[in-house]
């Protein structure tokens, strides 16, 4: 719509909100609307067995139906005029007749004809009808304004098609296109279906800190921030992890958390700075039943939300679900079937041909050179960092099938216990499906001075310049001491899975609001 344009509707709809009020009609009412059925709900029951409508016939029973939602099409023909009421269910027609409307109490027909437009929340009292073109309808007897929209709506056919304006302004996309909204429903209802399936299975939900003293639980940059009255700063917490096992050293066997996390890092298709995550921590498990836990969530919330279906359509991809891997043999803890699953030593081996079991730091840095692998001063100071390196940049995107890549090096994992026969290594495994990471989990470092020695490594990285490097927690070493079970924990990114079983590119249009450059800034 032009600039002119625009500012003329702008106008005109300011001018219907104040010939409102000049009528003794309030565009803002206080008073609760009692509504008695949803649009799908009309639907419903005159489709039902005997009650179905013929063409022209009115609802013989004459059932008061009072239905409230927003104007998203609105035809005027003579004497009658047809408006389209859009609720949380879906969309009903309203048939006005000037001869049944005769306003006082509510607008009168003129009143609706001039005074609303697209985009108007209102109220309605009627019965059911059929047009004689064969359409359902209410056939409105009294009609209230409840909200009037003063801004110009989106076109009802073409919607909003620019993704910068409906990140920003997401409420417009979700009135204007039907799959955002849908989308979005469907977050909540993954929400609910992950939640439901941990509560079944006997975990606590509970709330950690989002203001910390000290960050941790990943390797992230944080934001900072600065409390007044105690005039300390503050860290946004880039993860639950480390409050979430203190519970467990306090004695909670199975909690877990869903909640925001944030990082300060770059925005692209999978990263936002806001993001939710969800941790799951469960005493005397270890990082095989917890891939079996993972396994089992993200199956469960798929056929719930979903239905039973075992292939995913994803990004013009078919992922298939099914477990089909026996593993009995090499991990006898691993019963029945199960996704793919490889070490980082194999996954890099299979896709690059470097054998890291085989060789020395400097053969390592020439072969990776030779494929490409950009090479650092950080990730060139230990086979660990190197192998951590080449597999990040040269295997993780080829990664499609669901698969659980395992056993990474311990230089990469300051939280994860050390793997129980492979020195180097600790007990930690990342999920990647369609070459993303989706989960990353392990069997939880629980010894104290090991859990020191890691931290004090980790900040002889941050020395040297690693702004992502783990700090020193001395409150999370004294809860060790106080003394942790064997414990397994993982976590998931809810707006990856989101993303997934919404067949969502970005990140961006599974997130709600997400974090956008101020508009003021760009103007």
């Amino acid at each position: 719509m032009a600039q002119n344009e625009t500012r003329n509707e702008l106008e005109v709809r300011a001018k219907k909100v104040d010939d409102l009020r000049s009528l003794g009609i309030e565009p803002y009412p206080s008073e609760a609307f009692k509504r008695s059925h949803r649009a799908q709900q009309i639907h419903d029951r005159f489709s039902e067995p005997g009650r179905e409508l013929a063409n022209g016939e009115t609802d013989p029973e004459e059932l008061p139906l009072r239905v409230c939602g927003r104007i998203t099409f609105k035809r005027d023909s003579g004497s009658i005029g047809f408006i389209g009421l859009t609720d949380a269910s879906g969309t009903i027609q309203l048939k006005i007749e000037k001869k049944l409307v005769k306003g006082d109490p509510g607008l009168s027909f003129n009143q609706i004809k001039k005074l609303l437009d697209i985009g108007d929340f209102v109220g309605v009292e009627g019965i059911g009808c059929r047009t004689n073109r064969g359409e359902l309808s209410v056939q409105v007897s009294r009609l209230d304004v409840l909200s009037k929209a003063t801004i110009p709506f989106p076109d009802s056919y073409y919607g909003i098609n620019d993704p910068e304006l409906c990140r920003r302004h997401r409420e417009i996309d979700l009135v204007s296109n039907a799959a955002s909204l849908q989308r979005f429903k469907l977050r909540s209802r993954i929400l609910r279906s992950i939640r439901t399936y941990l509560w079944n299975a006997g975990f606590d939900e509970i709330e950690t800190p989002v203001l910390q003293v000290i960050y941790g639980g990943a390797a992230a940059r944080p934001f900072i921030t600065h409390h007044n009255t105690l005039d300390i700063d503050l860290y946004l917490r880039i993860a639950t992890e480390l409050f979430l096992k203190r519970a467990v050293c306090g004695g909670m066997e199975r909690v877990f958390e869903i909640g925001r996390v944030f990082r300060n890092e770059g925005i692209d298709s999978t990263h936002n700075p806001e993001f939710t995550s969800i941790e799951v921590y469960q005493a005397y498990a270890d990082y095989f039943e917890i891939m079996v836990l993972v396994e089992d969530l993200i199956c469960a919330v798929a056929a719930d939300v979903l239905g039973d279906k075992t292939e995913i359509e994803y990004q013009g991809d078919t992922i298939s679900l099914d477990r089909k891997y026996d593993y009995s043999d090499t991990h006898p803890s691993l019963t029945g079937k199960h996704w793919r699953i490889k070490t980082m030593v194999e996954a890099v081996r299979d896709e690059t041909g470097l054998d890291f079991d085989t060789l020395n730091l400097t053969e390592a840095k020439e072969k990776a050179e030779e494929i490409g692998v950009r090479l650092t001063d950080l990730n060139t100071q230990s086979l660990g960092y190197l192998l951590y390196a080449v597999f990040d940049q040269k295997v993780e995107s080829t990664l499609m099938e669901p698969t659980f890549v395992i056993d990474f090096p311990v230089e990469v994992s300051p939280l994860a216990k050390r793997h129980r026969s492979k020195p180097g290594f600790v007990e930690r495994f990342e999920l990647f499906i369609h070459g993303t990471e989706y989960s990353n989990g392990f069997s939880e470092l629980n010894d104290p001075v090991d859990q020191r020695k890691r931290f004090e490594e980790q900040l002889a990285q941050k020395t040297a310049g690693d702004d992502e490097a783990h700090p020193m927690d001395e409150d999370f070493i004294q809860a060790l001491s106080l003394g942790m079970p064997n414990c397994g924990g993982m976590g998931i990114g809810v707006d990856r899975l989101v993303m997934f079983l919404t067949d969502t590119q970005s990140i961006r249009d599974a997130i709600l609001f997400p974090t956008m450059r101020s508009s003021m800034l760009e103007s």
